[in-house]
């Protein structure tokens, strides 16, 4: 039987509006566009023959949203004829194989509106898409046009970890909003990590009463937090109980949206040992920690069948929340020295014939997989489920670049790609210096939309097992749901197009356009969004012949007008605007900004550049760079450019447990009186300041005088990403220059890296 929404119409031909009729992300797969517009008003009507709970679901949502866009409230009635000036919306039967399941049909016409799906999810999908139209326009005007439409990917996912930085039920049902909207439809519910336990398990109170709860260090940075010495400190935290997640997950379910919850094991578990350490290796207790944890060596111990009877009831109270097919294990980053020192552990590994710790976490994962499937549900982990084996029927989620996707792909597992090279939203989108603390690299809008989730190393067949792809968002820094939505927005949308739109239909100049649309709409909605695409980047090119540097402005934002200063001003609309590249030949700090409709985008970037002695000198080195880490070639410590708190920007040079000894040739003997260069500390990346620098100088390369020298006097265990300027100030003269930065040789102790090669992080040599 055909169900049908009916609405009335009135005619309005406008075109300004007719302009904007493709204002929707993820682009559709068709679009038509028709002359004409058709009119909401006061009486709308939604006719709607709902002969089930699912269908009477989706008819008050399809009310909300209009009534979202438009501010009228539509009456629900059934269906009896096709009036003109009304809009018929239909479950297709007999159905329309080439939509699918998520697929939709919408025709707006002058006098009515279509809209078939094969399913109510597909209903959702069209209804979303006239909700963007609505607010693309002036809430009440749908341009006339013809959509076929359907997604290109079966898993479309979000990822949120609630174990770094709980978030509460209310941000939780808002951030499946944020998935519906853009047609996604996987939340990837992270509830367990080392740092906090934050679900409800009635069999095993304490992983609430104690893992759900950790020293309040949250004035400190992550790496820096140190573990809690007394029981009674103040604790920060949180959990979900049973009766919260079963609402929030059949909230998620009326929106189309799959919860996939994640137990982690066997690492990742500090939170859940601390509440019951008898199922470690040692059973010694170790507090909750509260902030990074590196390596993860405190686990779950394989040699104990206590071990998985205790998973397997907590895993049962999951299944029983949740009635998704895939339970999430985690899986990743377990460092095995436990395993490998405990006598039940390598009794297991005898006993099952295993030859290594690798192939016990094989078995330990097979092992849980069976009692999943056992119970009609299927297991998906991160890439490390690989190590050591794995039955096909596992589900692989590919973090660790492309190349764990393609192997897994290739050996018949399916696979969800979400490589830390475009999925990662905790990375910074913008640069460091205009944007709140990140976990690191630089993924930004237009990077992620570039995304391509099916690897060209397989072949059609195997590329079947390309599921899907999601953004992971990791909560190190992201305190509250405020930051959260930051970080997704509007990475999201650009991510939603690459799932939802068909490979060959990517362009993104009509995508930047359609996400002026979008960014209203995310205001219209109160969403704490970021404005990183509207940032301006200086892209610098050395003239060494001039010893000028010519400077490119650009952003990512659509057709932007950008205003410049060089003076190190701030730029007004009264500044000078940006037309074509231009050069400086003396130091100073280039500000420019992206002024739109009289309103200032960002803050301005910064970005300082540097003419001094010994710029475009030829400079040699004793020691080779980190071929990860080349900077910008021959010229890369005197092209009067200096690096950001990113280590990966291009302006480094990286070198793995060597000094830097690098010697300048000024070409003749050169006057001058300071020589500085820039280092930087990451201690999360194994980036240390040096012990120190020494400067000497040399009229014919070969007999060398000491000038000066500076030793570091910042300790190696402060966390916070850094940047100083070893300086040594000595009037004199020499022709060659060498410049030696002593690395501090391994990671000190103490360190997650301990023992090992320590890295060491250079720019510029500026000498004046």
């Amino acid at each position: 039987m055909k169900k049908a929404i009916i609405l009335s119409v009135v005619m309005i031909i406008s075109l300004g509006v007719f302009a904007q009729s493709a204002n929707i992300v993820p682009k559709p797969v068709s679009v038509v566009k028709k002359e004409g517009t058709f009119k909401i008003t006061d009486n709308t009507k939604v006719l709607f023959n709902a002969s089930n709970e699912i269908e009477k679901g989706f008819a008050e949502l399809a009310k909300e949203l209009l009534k979202s866009a438009s501010g009228n409230t539509p009456t629900i009635v059934a269906p009896t004829t096709q009036k003109e000036g009304n809009i018929l919306i239909q479950l297709n039967n007999p159905l329309d194989t080439k939509i699918g399941n998520e697929g939709y049909t919408l025709s707006i016409q002058n006098d009515r509106v279509f809209l078939n799906a094969n399913t109510t999810a597909g209903l959702f999908y069209g209804m979303q898409s006239i909700w963007q139209l609505l607010t693309a326009t002036d809430g009440t005007t749908l341009p006339c046009m013809d959509i076929t439409d359907y997604p290109r990917f079966g898993w479309r996912g979000l990822h949120l970890d609630v174990s770094r930085h709980f978030m509460p039920t209310e941000f939780i049902y808002k951030y499946i909003d944020y998935i519906a909207m853009h047609k996604m439809n996987v939340f990837h519910w992270h509830l367990v990590d080392d740092q906090g336990w934050r679900i409800e398990i009635k069999k095993y109170p304490k992983l609430t009463e104690v893992g759900a709860w950790r020293a309040d260090r949250e004035d400190l940075d992550w790496n820096s937090r140190k573990a809690p010495v007394k029981e009674n400190e103040p604790k920060y935290g949180g959990f979900y109980s049973q009766e919260e997640v079963k609402a929030i997950v059949e909230y998620a379910r009326k929106k189309h949206v799959t919860v996939i919850p994640e137990i982690e094991m066997p690492a990742h578990v500090m939170s859940a040992l601390a509440a019951y350490p008898e199922f470690s290796c040692t059973g010694e207790y170790q507090p909750v920690p509260p902030g990074g944890v590196w390596p993860i060596t405190h686990i779950f111990c394989a040699g104990k069948e206590e071990t998985f009877n205790f998973l397997e009831d907590v895993l049962t109270e999951v299944m029983e929340l949740f009635p998704s097919t895939y339970i999430h294990i985690g899986g990743d980053e377990a460092t095995k020295t436990e395993w490998e020192k405990c006598e039940l552990c390598q009794k297991r590994m005898s006993d099952e014939g295993l030859k290594d710790e690798h192939e016990l976490q094989a078995y330990f994962i097979k092992r849980i997989e069976k009692f999943l499937n056992k119970n009609g549900r299927q297991l998906i982990g991160w890439d490390e489920i690989l190590e050591g084996g794995l039955d096909p029927t596992a589900t692989i989620m590919s973090w660790r670049g492309a190349d764990p996707g393609i192997r897994a792909a290739k050996a018949g597992h399916d696979v969800v790609m979400s490589p830390t090279s475009h999925c990662y939203f905790d990375y910074y989108q913008g640069d460091p210096s205009l944007e709140p603390t990140a976990f690191g690299g630089n993924i930004t809008l237009k990077k992620v939309y570039n995304f391509k989730p099916v690897p060209a190393e397989l072949s059609a067949d195997e590329a079947k097992h390309i599921i899907g792809a999601q953004a992971n968002i990791w909560t190190e820094y992201m305190p509250n749901g405020r930051h959260v939505e930051y970080m997704i927005m509007p990475r999201m949308s650009a991510l939603s197009e690459v799932l939802w739109s068909p490979k060959d239909a990517k362009d993104w100049a009509g995508f930047s356009k359609r996400m002026e649309s979008q960014y209203k709409r995310f205001d219209k909605l109160g969403i704490n969004y970021a404005t990183s695409a509207f940032q301006v980047a200086a892209q610098p090119e050395l003239d060494p012949e001039s010893r000028s540097i010519k400077i490119e402005l650009s952003t990512e934002a659509y057709d932007p007008t950008i205003y410049y200063t060089t003076d190190g001003s701030k730029p007004t609309a009264n500044s000078t605007k940006y037309t074509q590249p231009f050069s400086i030949n003396k130091s100073g700090t280039v500000k420019a900004v992206v002024i739109q409709d009289g309103e200032l985008k960002t803050e301005p970037l910064a970005t300082d550049f540097f003419i001094h002695k010994a710029i475009a000198c030829k400079v040699d080195q004793k020691f080779a760079n980190s071929k990860s880490y080349e900077s910008t070639g021959e010229y890369a410590l005197v092209n009067g450019i200096k690096g950001s708190t990113n280590h990966a920007d291009g302006n480094w040079k990286g070198f793995n447990g060597n000094d830097f000894v690098g010697t300048v040739d000024f070409g003749n003997k050169t006057d001058f009186s300071t020589v500085k260069v820039g280092v930087l500390q990451n201690t999360g990346a194994w980036i240390f300041y040096p012990s120190q620098m020494l400067v000497e100088g040399s009229d014919d390369g070969k007999t060398f005088k000491k000038i000066g020298s500076v030793k570091n006097k910042v300790s190696t265990s402060d966390g916070e990403r850094q940047i100083q300027e070893l300086v040594v100030n000595k009037k004199t003269s020499a022709r060659y220059l060498r410049v030696t930065v002593k690395n501090l040789g391994v990671c000190p102790k103490g360190h997650a890296g301990a023992g090992d090669p320590a890295w060491l992080f250079v720019d510029e040599i500026i000498v004046e």
